[in-house]
């Protein structure tokens, strides 16, 4: 019986060692928060997805159908991070891809946006922030950001969105 109970805390120990929530492994696809104000807010979360269990039988069943549960509720909660996250603007680094963010994170900025799986219409997005930012150095005094804020209003305008200082 202890070789068992061993085996099995060896076994979910390795599993719990797979589990990675750090930046450098994930892409960021589209604006929204810090990639550790997203992990935060949906490490908040995470828990309404568990389920419980009621077994009733032998200790032996009882503690399988224990952890079986814990199992399918691991896999519920790490499903349920990648979805967050992917709302938020993050994704999983593609396979072969974690050591470029890496890297890029360990110089101190965030990964790089990738356009093919960004969502359609995001470039509004894009468009609308980097014309908020252009409206503040323009209202600061910087004439290049007022022909760039000029340049993304027409380009906004042209689609249907009509920015506007607040």
């Amino acid at each position: 019986m202890e070789i068992k109970l061993l085996s099995a805390l060896c076994a979910a120990a390795a599993l719990c060692g797979c589990q990675t929530s750090n930046q450098a492994d994930y892409v960021q696809i589209g604006y929204g928060p810090s990639f550790d104000v997203a992990h935060a807010q949906c490490e908040l979360q995470k828990r309404s997805v568990d389920q419980g269990y009621i077994a009733i039988g032998s200790p032996g069943f009882v503690a399988g159908a224990g952890i079986g549960n814990a199992i399918g509720n691991a896999i519920s909660e790490d499903d349920f991070m990648k979805n967050c996250l992917i709302i938020s603007g993050w994704k999983r680094a593609p396979h072969g891809q974690a050591g470029a963010a890496a890297a890029t994170v360990a110089a101190g900025a965030s990964p790089a946006p990738y356009g093919i799986a960004r969502a359609p219409g995001s470039w509004i997005n894009t468009a609308l922030l980097d014309w908020k930012d252009a409206n503040n150095k323009c209202v600061a005094g910087d004439k290049a950001a007022c022909a760039t804020r000029a340049k993304l209003g027409a380009k906004l305008k042209s689609a249907g969105i009509n920015p506007f200082p607040v």
